[in-house]
């Protein structure tokens, strides 16, 4: 009687972590997610830099260069903001964070916001800005490169 009770036990665990993985499964992003970067009045090229992303039990982790040298080697150019004009990283699904990093010397940065709407810096000058956003199933990080006028 007692193996009787343990095997329903262990088979009402089993259901109980399928019907979990289930529910858990739904709320899943399989794609990986894309930025768009906006102000007021205009949308921001970014490019997507490195990131590392997992669902349906495969992983992926691709390594870029550094932002500074993404900027560089592309065709990208330096969109032209105002000082301290509102700047939004948006993306096509939900976030769970986003650290926004401000690209300094060599490869050193600083974050200068912890949420997608941030403010442009407010001194002239060319900036390279990452928006590194977390999610469900990994990580993205994308890069634009501004002119503060």
């Amino acid at each position: 009687m007692k193996n009787v009770n343990r095997l329903f036990v262990i088979i009402g665990i089993i259901i109980v972590i399928i019907i979990g993985r289930f529910f858990l499964a739904q709320n899943e992003v399989i794609e990986i997610p894309t930025a768009t970067v906006v102000t007021n009045d205009q949308i921001i090229d970014s490019v997507r830099g490195s990131y590392c992303w997992h669902s349906a039990g495969d992983a992926t982790c691709v390594d870029s260069a550094a932002p500074h040298e993404m900027v560089q080697g592309s065709d990208m150019s330096y969109i032209k903001v105002q000082p301290n004009e509102e700047i939004e990283f948006k993306y096509d699904k939900r976030m769970t964070s986003i650290s926004i990093q401000q690209w300094l010397e060599g490869h050193n940065y600083e974050e200068i916001a912890t949420t997608a709407r941030f403010n442009a810096p407010s001194e002239k000058g060319l900036y390279i800005i990452t928006g590194l956003a977390r999610f469900s199933n990994g990580d993205v990080s994308d890069t634009i490169a501004i002119e503060v006028e």
